[in-house]
């Protein structure tokens, strides 16, 4: 008996510390559902190095979001961001309040392959095509009502959904690219942008929608 016991407290140990090691943690989990998605919708690639999310204080943040370019541009990457925080207040109930946004390094490039290509128009154009199937399902979903309730309440009932307060967004060393290659000539502007810093909004209505 004292054997058998031996052996299962053994197996029972090899189980927990293999799935410890082998399931995939949250950060895990939501850097491939980004990657997977993300891709899937603008047709490039993109990734996301890091995740963090505290349930006890309401904080969360990102790092490390990139967006690749469409395919034939020099620049590797149409958006790098180094991160977004946010801090939510748990006690908010009807409207959620966040106490603060702060988004770090933000780099947008644009680069134009001709008076009428660029980058930021095409990888709009992908999002345009990738999500049309969704939106005409959803379309379908809203023009035929459960039972018990009409159209135009569910209508109404989806767009009063949750309002948001957001009492400080502060936006920091921000930088703006422009990479034009037109007619043989090629230029690179760079532009840093100063802080930005937004304060209560959504507090006069009492939380925008």
């Amino acid at each position: 008996q004292m054997k058998k016991k031996y052996i299962f407290l053994g197996i029972l140990a090899i189980v927990c510390v293999g799935a410890y090691y082998l399931t995939p943690s949250l950060e895990t989990i939501v850097k491939q559902v980004v990657h997977k998605y993300g891709s899937q919708i603008t047709g490039t690639e993109v990734n996301l190095q890091g995740f963090n999310l505290s349930l006890t204080n309401g904080e969360g943040s990102i790092k490390g979001l990139t967006v690749a370019n469409p395919t034939n541009y020099k620049s590797p990457n149409l958006l790098d961001l180094g991160g977004v925080s946010v801090k939510v207040d748990l006690k908010s109930l009807d409207t959620i309040v966040i106490n603060e946004i702060k988004v770090d390094k933000p780099v947008l490039t644009y680069e134009m392959l001709s008076l009428t290509q660029n980058n930021i128009k095409q990888l709009q154009d992908n999002i345009a095509k990738n999500t049309a199937s969704a939106e005409k399902t959803e379309a379908q979903d809203a023009a035929q009502p459960s039972a018990g309730e009409d159209k135009d309440a569910k209508a109404e009932k989806k767009a009063a959904g949750k309002k948001v307060v957001i009492k400080l967004v502060t936006i920091n060393e921000g930088e703006l690219r422009a990479i034009t290659s037109v007619a043989g000539q090629n230029n690179n502007i760079s532009v840093k942008l100063p802080a930005i810093k937004l304060t209560g909004i959504g507090e006069a209505k009492n939380g925008e929608s």
